[in-house]
């Protein structure tokens, strides 16, 4: 089953009921990043997110540290992002990352 979950962990609920339903299957775990004026600038252009809501919630987002892979989308062309995930799915290596976090060491809120 290929699914992809596109969240944004920013509660302990959120995370922990993603952990409780995939944590028995394999999970690539991504953290995609930027920094925060990069948040800022992408907010004011959307024009369809309430300024401020990307700097309130950034240290709740980034305050995961256990990744398979990061990217920094500031940095990185989508389709960049798109090859490096590609290319650790086909190198086989363990998706280890999410395994590790539980839901008493993870505190997002």
């Amino acid at each position: 089953m290929n699914v992809v979950v596109d969240t944004v962990n920013d509660t302990d609920e959120r995370f922990n009921t993603c952990l409780s339903l995939l944590i028995d299957h394999p999970v690539l775990f991504v953290g995609v990043t930027c920094s925060k004026e990069e948040l800022i600038r992408r907010e004011q252009l959307r024009g369809d997110r309430e300024i401020g809501l990307a700097i309130s919630q950034y240290d709740q987002v980034y305050g995961l540290n256990e990744y398979d892979i990061e990217l920094n989308t500031e940095t990185l062309k989508p389709n960049e992002c798109a090859n490096l995930i590609l290319n650790f799915i086909r190198s086989n290596r363990e998706y280890s990352a999410f395994k590790k976090l539980t839901k008493t060491s993870v505190s997002v809120s």
